[in-house]
């Protein structure tokens, strides 16, 4: 939908008496786009509220008289533009809250250190000026809008002001990709058994080496299993050394549609993670992604995998040294397995996607327009 489409549409939303959640964001390329504004949109149809978004390069022409509430998704704010657009609010009397849409630690500049640490970053002037930028917007906003209350409750602490919950979600084109995954995984006989990483960056260095060597022991002791890794990775030496020998192998970055088929043709998916204040503040997206395709996920206990994951109902949690025995034991029970994958599909579909995550939202704007 082009410029012309979405502003006649917010025109005509307007006149059909629906509350308008104008979104301003920055790249519709990106997986936060996707997340935190076009899932959203997808699952509004039977809503009194209407999602229309604008990029940020095109807000100067929009109008916002009768919009309900205005949401800034993240971004910085180097240039100001933001900053101008709540003003020109303020100037012209327009009574509308304006919501920062958050869903990573980067705002208290106390974090900073934290945030290189566990993402092995070194541009230390790149994050200052980011959390500077995302800061003078933070002070402007009315509230916010966050991925989990962990986060939530760190904004209140850092700016005093109120937030509302709007977890990340699935849309309609993955399930109707995963639906297919799980047909064709329900036809084929598959032999050995594979261990999916799907967060393969730099970034998650510090994460991954966590479990590497409960990964190896596995991986000596069943020659029949496999560790696939998407993505790039900084891998030990060890690690190179299995790659050579077939036992790790690495694929390229693929889109998000691509990557549920990926998953869905793994045994277990691993998501670890180094637990602090940064991590816990994360989506539980690697979690409720593979149960959209029937596949069990271990993962470290943050908060909100913890929410989500019910210890060997609808996933695993591991600490390190829980790493190797859980994996062990869904080699051994494949049907186990089966079960606990089935069961996380259904926690999925009823928390991440449909009426349930509509009445989340909901919740979350009617607290702020009322």
């Amino acid at each position: 939908m082009n410029y012309d489409d979405r502003k006649r549409r917010l025109k005509q939303e307007l006149k059909r008496g629906r509350k308008i959640v104008l979104y301003v964001v920055e790249n519709i390329e990106s997986a936060q786009f996707r997340y935190r504004c076009k899932n959203v949109v997808g699952v509004m149809d039977n809503s009194e509220y209407a999602v229309v978004w604008f990029l940020k390069s095109e807000i100067e022409e929009v109008d916002f008289a009768g919009v309900s509430l205005v949401v800034i998704e993240r971004q910085t704010d180097k240039n100001g533009s933001i900053v101008k657009l709540i003003d020109r609010m303020s100037m012209a009397d327009i009574k509308v809250k304006v919501l920062f849409d958050l869903d990573d630690l980067v705002l208290d500049y106390r974090d900073l250190p934290l945030l290189m640490r566990t993402t092995n970053s070194k541009n230390v002037f790149y994050w200052a000026g980011y959390f500077w930028g995302i800061r003078r917007i933070a002070k402007r906003a009315d509230g916010f809008l966050c991925t989990n209350d962990f986060l939530g409750k760190k904004l209140k602490r850092s700016f005093g002001k109120s937030y509302q919950v709007i977890p990340n979600s699935l849309n309609k084109a993955q399930l109707e990709v995963s639906d297919e995954a799980i047909r064709k995984k329900h036809s084929e006989i598959r032999k050995g058994f594979v261990i999916g990483y799907f967060s393969g960056s730099p970034t998650h260095t510090k994460d991954f080496r966590l479990i590497e060597s409960e990964l190896v022991e596995f991986l000596s002791r069943h020659d029949d299993a496999v560790l696939r890794i998407v993505g790039d990775m900084e891998l030990s030496r060890q690690m190179r050394v299995l790659c050579e020998s077939g036992r790790v192998k690495i694929m390229k970055k693929v889109d998000y549609l691509k990557l549920q088929k990926l998953i869905s043709e793994v045994d277990v998916n691993i998501a670890p993670l180094v637990i602090n204040d940064f991590t816990n503040c994360k989506s539980e997206l690697k979690f409720f992604e593979a149960a959209a395709v029937e596949t069990t996920t271990i993962a470290s206990p943050t908060y909100t995998f913890k929410k989500a994951i019910k210890d060997g109902e609808n996933g695993f949690l591991a600490q390190p040294g829980e790493w190797y025995d859980k994996l062990e034991y869904l080699y051994n029970h494949p049907d186990k397995n089966k079960r606990i994958a089935k069961r996380a599909r259904e926690y999925a579909l009823k928390h991440y996607y449909g009426k349930e995550f509509l009445k989340e939202v909901e919740v979350a704007y009617d607290y702020f327009a009322k």
